[in-house]
């Protein structure tokens, strides 16, 4: 079994929920329980969210959303032409959400969320073409 699909929307928020309905349709065809298509569409939406918000710093641009699904993983790769994100620090596995919640901060959970969620999440800049790229993989279960 292999599903692929991609698709190029404009980056404004109002094209997230056409995003997480094909991320849906493709999860569909897996062997994730629910619950796990739902935490991966919420994983997917927040590294979406990001590049949406950030990537073209409020100048309008295209983000490309390519999605794999075969028997072993499910691959997600969000792609840019915007300003680079330097993640450093923002990859990191943990996040004090009480210190978080107590300093008001709002945002910043994203990275975190995806982390926590997805078994793999890093980021690619071909400085070359100018492309940035957030990656993030969900391992695929086994077939009961």
């Amino acid at each position: 079994m292999s599903v692929e699909r991609s698709l190029t929307i404009s980056n404004d928020s109002s094209n997230l929920s056409t995003v997480r309905q094909v991320v849906g349709e493709v999860l569909a065809q897996s062997t994730f329980p629910q619950d796990v298509s739902n935490k991966i569409i919420v994983a997917v939406d927040e590294g979406l969210a990001n590049v949406v918000e950030h990537a073209y710093q409020g100048g309008k641009g295209d983000i490309t959303i390519l999605l794999n699904l075969d028997s072993v993983d499910f691959k997600v790769s969000i792609r840019d032409n915007g300003v680079r994100f330097e993640p450093g620090e923002k990859l990191a596995d943990t996040v004090d959400i009480h210190r978080h919640i107590s300093l008001g901060l709002k945002g910043g959970l994203g990275l975190f969320l995806m982390r926590r969620i997805m078994d793999d999440v890093y980021y690619n800049h071909d400085g070359s073409d100018f492309v940035n790229e957030l990656v993030m993989v969900k391992k695929v279960p086994a077939a009961e």
